[in-house]
Protein backbone atom coordinates (compact mmCIF):
# COMPACT_ATOMS: atom_id res chain seq x y z
CA UNK A 1 0.00 0.00 0.00
CA UNK A 2 1.36 3.39 -1.03
CA UNK A 3 1.39 6.20 1.57
CA UNK A 4 -0.72 9.21 0.59
CA UNK A 5 1.26 12.36 1.52
CA UNK A 6 -1.51 14.66 0.33
CA UNK A 7 -3.87 13.19 2.89
CA UNK A 8 -1.24 13.64 5.62
CA UNK A 9 -0.71 17.30 4.67
CA UNK A 10 -4.46 17.97 4.71
CA UNK A 11 -4.78 16.24 8.08
CA UNK A 12 -1.89 18.20 9.64
CA UNK A 13 -3.17 21.51 8.27
CA UNK A 14 -6.65 20.71 9.57
CA UNK A 15 -5.30 19.97 13.05
CA UNK A 16 -3.27 23.18 13.04
CA UNK A 17 -6.24 25.19 11.83
CA UNK A 18 -8.60 23.97 14.53
CA UNK A 19 -6.11 24.02 17.41
CA UNK A 20 -3.87 26.92 16.44
CA UNK A 21 -6.30 29.74 17.12
CA UNK A 22 -6.92 31.13 20.54
CA UNK A 23 -9.69 33.59 21.11
CA UNK A 24 -9.29 35.82 24.14
CA UNK A 25 -12.40 36.09 26.20
CA UNK A 26 -13.04 39.80 26.76
CA UNK A 27 -14.99 39.08 29.93
CA UNK A 28 -12.09 37.15 31.44
CA UNK A 29 -9.47 39.70 30.39
CA UNK A 30 -11.37 42.82 31.46
CA UNK A 31 -14.10 41.90 33.93
CA UNK A 32 -14.78 45.48 35.00
CA UNK A 33 -15.11 46.71 31.42
CA UNK A 34 -17.25 43.77 30.33
CA UNK A 35 -19.68 44.30 33.16
CA UNK A 36 -19.99 47.97 32.33
CA UNK A 37 -18.47 48.96 35.65
CA UNK A 38 -15.76 51.57 35.82
CA UNK A 39 -14.67 52.20 39.37
CA UNK A 40 -13.20 55.68 39.52
CA UNK A 41 -14.34 56.38 43.05
CA UNK A 42 -10.92 55.56 44.52
CA UNK A 43 -7.73 57.56 44.23
CA UNK A 44 -6.05 56.61 40.96
CA UNK A 45 -2.48 55.44 41.30
CA UNK A 46 0.36 55.47 38.82
CA UNK A 47 1.43 51.88 39.47
CA UNK A 48 -2.01 50.37 40.00
CA UNK A 49 -4.07 52.18 37.37
CA UNK A 50 -1.98 54.12 34.85
CA UNK A 51 0.83 51.61 34.21
CA UNK A 52 -1.55 48.73 33.36
CA UNK A 53 -3.45 50.97 30.93
CA UNK A 54 -0.24 52.06 29.20
CA UNK A 55 1.09 48.48 29.11
CA UNK A 56 -2.10 47.26 27.46
CA UNK A 57 -2.70 50.21 25.14
CA UNK A 58 0.75 51.27 23.97
CA UNK A 59 1.96 48.06 22.35
CA UNK A 60 2.73 44.82 24.12
CA UNK A 61 4.20 45.82 27.48
CA UNK A 62 4.39 49.39 26.27
CA UNK A 63 6.74 48.42 23.42
CA UNK A 64 5.79 51.41 21.28
CA UNK A 65 7.04 53.89 23.87
CA UNK A 66 10.05 52.27 25.49
CA UNK A 67 13.53 53.67 26.02
CA UNK A 68 14.80 51.65 23.06
CA UNK A 69 12.05 52.79 20.68
CA UNK A 70 12.52 55.77 18.41
CA UNK A 71 9.10 57.30 19.15
CA UNK A 72 10.77 59.87 21.38
CA UNK A 73 8.49 59.13 24.31
CA UNK A 74 9.50 56.67 27.01
CA UNK A 75 6.34 55.70 28.85
CA UNK A 76 7.99 52.84 30.75
CA UNK A 77 9.10 55.10 33.61
CA UNK A 78 7.28 57.55 35.82
CA UNK A 79 9.63 60.35 34.70
CA UNK A 80 8.81 59.67 31.04
CA UNK A 81 5.06 59.59 31.66
CA UNK A 82 5.26 62.73 33.80
CA UNK A 83 7.06 64.59 30.99
CA UNK A 84 4.33 63.68 28.49
CA UNK A 85 1.60 64.64 30.97
CA UNK A 86 3.26 68.00 31.67
CA UNK A 87 3.47 68.73 27.94
CA UNK A 88 -0.30 68.08 27.70
CA UNK A 89 0.30 65.41 25.08
CA UNK A 90 -0.80 62.28 26.95
CA UNK A 91 -4.42 63.24 27.52
CA UNK A 92 -4.73 64.93 24.12
CA UNK A 93 -3.42 61.89 22.29
CA UNK A 94 -5.68 59.35 24.02
CA UNK A 95 -8.82 61.48 23.59
CA UNK A 96 -8.21 62.06 19.87
CA UNK A 97 -8.74 65.82 20.28
CA UNK A 98 -6.68 66.60 17.16
CA UNK A 99 -4.02 68.77 18.78
CA UNK A 100 -1.42 65.97 18.76
CA UNK A 101 -1.21 62.61 16.93
CA UNK A 102 -3.88 60.24 18.19
CA UNK A 103 -2.84 57.18 20.15
CA UNK A 104 -2.83 54.26 19.92
CA UNK A 105 -1.23 54.84 16.53
CA UNK A 106 -3.26 53.50 13.65
CA UNK A 107 -6.38 53.04 15.75
CA UNK A 108 -9.63 54.49 14.52
CA UNK A 109 -10.93 55.02 18.05
CA UNK A 110 -9.57 56.04 21.43
CA UNK A 111 -8.83 53.61 24.23
CA UNK A 112 -11.72 52.61 26.50
CA UNK A 113 -13.59 55.50 28.12
CA UNK A 114 -12.99 53.96 31.53
CA UNK A 115 -9.23 54.04 30.94
CA UNK A 116 -9.38 57.65 29.77
CA UNK A 117 -11.40 58.58 32.87
CA UNK A 118 -8.86 56.90 35.16
CA UNK A 119 -5.93 58.66 33.49
CA UNK A 120 -7.75 62.02 33.62
CA UNK A 121 -8.52 61.56 37.31
CA UNK A 122 -4.86 60.69 37.99
CA UNK A 123 -3.68 63.75 36.04
CA UNK A 124 -6.18 66.02 37.84
CA UNK A 125 -4.86 64.74 41.17
CA UNK A 126 -1.41 66.05 40.24
CA UNK A 127 -0.17 62.80 38.60
CA UNK A 128 1.33 61.37 41.82
CA UNK A 129 4.01 58.68 41.71
CA UNK A 130 2.03 56.25 43.83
Amino acid sequence: MKFNYNLLVVFVLGVLFFTGCYYDNFTELHPSLASGQCDTSKVMSYSGDVVPILNNSCGTNNACHSASNTSGYDLTTYAGVKAVVQSYQLYSSITFDGSVPSMPLGSSSPIAKCSITKIKKWIDAGYPNN
